[in-house]
Order: C-alpha cells, then structure tokens, then sequence
C-alpha cells in the first residue's frame, strides 16, 4: 500500500461536522434545513492518508451521495476518488445544491440524466408592502395542549411532531391566528450543519388560501430569526409555484437550486 493512498472509513458526523461547516461556510454554499436533515442522517465517511482526513463523503439510504469534498492538497485526485464513491453502498444518485461547484462539477463529468428538486431562497430585510400586511398573531404551540389545533394541518406536521417528541430542541412551530380564527401555521428549525442559520416555512389552512396569509406568516417568521441574529432560509419543492412566490413576497430570492444526478 502506497504512503499516499487515500482509504475510505466509516466515521460519526461529530468527526467530519468541522469540516463540513467550514466547507458550507467558506464557500458560500447556500442550504436550508431539508437538506441537513438528509445530510445528518446519511452514513458518513471520512477519507483518509496514513493519520490524516483528507476529504469525507456521505450516502444516504444505501442509494444517494449527499456530501463530496476533497481537500486541497489530494483534489487532483478526487475524480478517480468520486468513481470509487458511486461504487460505494449501492449509489445510483447524488443530491447536490447548485452552489457546491465542487460536488457538482464531478456529478457532471458522467451522469445519466439529472432532475430538478426544490429552490433553496435566502431572506432579505425588504418588507412585505404595508397594503398587503396582515395583522397576524403568531404563538409558540404546545405540541401536547395545541393537538387538535395542529390537526387543521392534516399530515403537515407529522414528522415535525415526532421530532419534536423525540427532543428536537432545534424546531420551533407557531400557531397563526388572523382576526380570532387559526389561518395557519409557521415552523422555524434552527441549524444544525451550520449554527448561524435558520429555515422556515409555513402551512396555510385551505380556506384562508391566495389571501396572502403565507407571504404574511414567513415575513413574521423571519423578523423572529432576524432578531435573534440568524441568516434565514428557505426551500419549496421546485414545482410549488405558489410556496415559490410566497417565499419571495416575503423578501426573498431563490439563490440556489438542489438537483439531483442520477449515474
């Protein structure tokens, strides 16, 4: 075995979380809360030569690579290490955001087809028109005293709640009321891959619909992370038109967008 030989390991998120946040951060990788979900729950592995890291990657569900990054000094190596990567597991995928040039420059060079997946959107402090503000009331819900309340969600919340039961400390869902009726719900989760960040996102009662009640509920949500000192996020599925329009009634612009590469 040569000295320079690059193996792959198997590791725990906290060994590679330090450098996975100084990747995001460094260079400017825009992501919202879905995708450190993916992330964090992927099976993650660091790579390594003699006692060094010298890149890390992440699979999720056996089938999807999630992170790719090799580091300066053995990146003249990372295509030939990014084919030993999709024959790891049983890869036939990755997820990447547009703005991680190095993960998807390599996802390029040979792939079958690709799909787009949701719009990732940063918040600016621009306001919402005062003709078009509503008078919302927003409150933090009591997941065990509001639960005939969040069931005007239907299935919304389902896997929020769980989290929420299971001490996800990092989610916050508010309860919005409009003139002494519940309109709807806004959730804030608070970053995991990167502390200073924050994702939100709403759910509108069907009746209370294209009001504009939603653009409303994110513009309250990100004036809670603003004054916290949070960067505040956001993501819609790629073909929610109307979460899409929503977002940037609030402030915001769609950066960046999550696609997926299939090999």
């Amino acid at each position: 075995m040569s000295n320079n030989e690059v193996l792959f390991f198997p590791c725990k998120w906290e060994e590679i979380h330090p450098y996975i946040e100084d990747y995001i951060e460094s260079n400017k990788i825009t992501i919202d809360s879905f995708w450190e979900g993916i992330v964090i729950a992927s099976n993650h592995y660091k790579m390594m030569v003699c006692d060094d890291i010298v890149g890390f990657f992440a699979i999720h569900e056996n089938s999807t690579i999630t992170l790719f990054n090799v580091f300066v000094p053995y990146a003249n190596q990372a295509q030939g290490l990014f084919t030993r990567v999709k024959k790891h597991e049983s890869v036939t995928n990755a997820m990447v955001p547009t703005g991680d040039e190095f993960f998807i420059s390599h996802c390029f060079d040979n792939f079958a087809k690709v799909e787009k997946q949701a719009y990732f959107a940063i918040y600016t402090e621009k306001e919402i028109p005062a003709e078009r503000k509503k008078a919302l009331n927003l409150r933090v819900a009591d997941i065990d005293k509001d639960c005939e309340t969040l069931k005007l969600s239907g299935d919304f919340f389902d896997g929020i709640i769980k989290k929420l039961y299971n001490g996800a400390g990092h989610i916050e869902i508010y309860v919005v009321e409009y003139d002494g009726n519940v309109v709807g719900f806004g959730v804030i989760n608070y970053g995991r891959v990167l502390k200073n960040i924050s994702s939100i996102g709403m759910y509108v009662c069907e009746q209370y619909r294209q009001q504009g009640i939603a653009a409303n509920i994110l513009e309250h949500l990100k004036r809670i992370c603003f004054g916290k000192g949070y960067r505040v996020l956001s993501g819609c599925w790629y073909y929610n038109h109307n979460s899409k329009k929503s977002m940037e009634n609030a402030g915001a612009y769609t950066k960046t967008r999550l696609v997926k590469f299939y090999f």
